[in-house]
């Protein structure tokens, strides 16, 4: 029915009624044919997020195993982030938070999992298609809908584990960077039709091979009111086993951080946690002296 913006939206209406207007300052808007599929269908991009991924046999990723799943938030602070950024190369050190915990996060769980070294991994990360960025959309205001993408782009298990934080970085970067006006509706809604809904395709193949995060930091979950103030936590109360949702941690003391929940088979969350350590804790003991 709505992403996470368009949720923010319908709760802080509720918020405005409840403390006494008469109607919500942004009115809700529906008009979801904006985001129709062209007719014919035509895909014009790359969609790696619906592919079916195969394992170095070329047989298919096997589905997720619910059993013995554990499941655990990791807080990163502006310290960690810090830490970070010693990692990169200078030309990469103005990298943004999201993409440094995420290809932080992306490496560590391929890491931990102990994947065939040759198999392919991917990260989509889903992007908002409101704002500036997309006027071409022509959104309204009080479209509340789902209006976001979830760019992908792969690589082997290998070279991510291998390589420099710097080389998910820039992957992630790359992954935002095709999020546009034909990426998001005209090709992706077609390459929807065409192969989840003609074909009978899964519409998001799961398997530890995939990753995908979401960021709620900015969507404004935080900030409804009805009367009783703003809510202490807004947020998934747990994680899908694929898909982590960043939050924003109102609760320290000092410093804002991030939240970022994890779900994995409880060995795996245990090498991911050694994982995390080695790539802040190091660096954030240099940065305290």
């Amino acid at each position: 029915m709505c992403d996470a913006r368009g949720l923010a939206q319908f709760l802080n209406a509720i918020g405005e009624m409840a403390q006494g207007a008469d109607s919500p300052s942004i009115p809700p808007v529906w008009a979801r044919e904006l985001l129709n599929a062209r007719d014919p269908p035509t895909i014009t991009r790359p969609h790696y997020e619906y592919d079916q991924l195969l394992d170095s046999q070329g047989s298919f990723i096997a589905a997720i195993d619910q059993s013995n799943m554990a499941q655990r938030s990791f807080h990163f602070s502006p310290q960690q982030i810090r830490a970070l950024r010693k990692h990169l190369p200078p030309h990469l050190s103005t990298r943004s938070s999201f993409e440094l915990i995420t290809a932080c996060v992306w490496k560590c769980r391929t890491l931990s999992l102990r994947l065939n070294p040759t198999d392919t991994v991917r990260i989509s990360c889903a992007v908002n298609a409101r704002g500036k960025r997309f006027n071409d959309l022509c959104l309204p205001l009080g479209f509340y809908g789902n209006a976001f993408g979830i760019p992908t782009v792969v690589s082997t298990a290998e070279l991510l584990c291998a390589s420099p934080l710097g080389y998910g970085v820039e992957l992630v970067r790359k992954s935002k960077a095709q999020m546009d006006k034909e990426y998001n509706v005209l090709s992706t809604c077609n390459h929807w039709l065409i192969f989840s809904v003609i074909r009978g395709w899964p519409p998001f193949p799961m398997g530890w091979n995939v990753f995908a995060v979401s960021d709620n930091r900015h969507t404004g979950l935080g900030e409804f009111d009805v009367g009783w103030g703003r809510p202490l936590f807004a947020g998934l109360a747990r994680v899908v086993s694929v898909i982590s949702f960043y939050v924003r941690d109102n609760n320290q003391e000092e410093e804002f951080g991030t939240l970022v929940p994890i779900c994995l088979p409880s060995t795996c969350l245990e090498r991911f946690e050694e994982e995390l350590k080695k790539m802040t804790l190091e660096h954030v003991e240099e940065i305290s002296k």
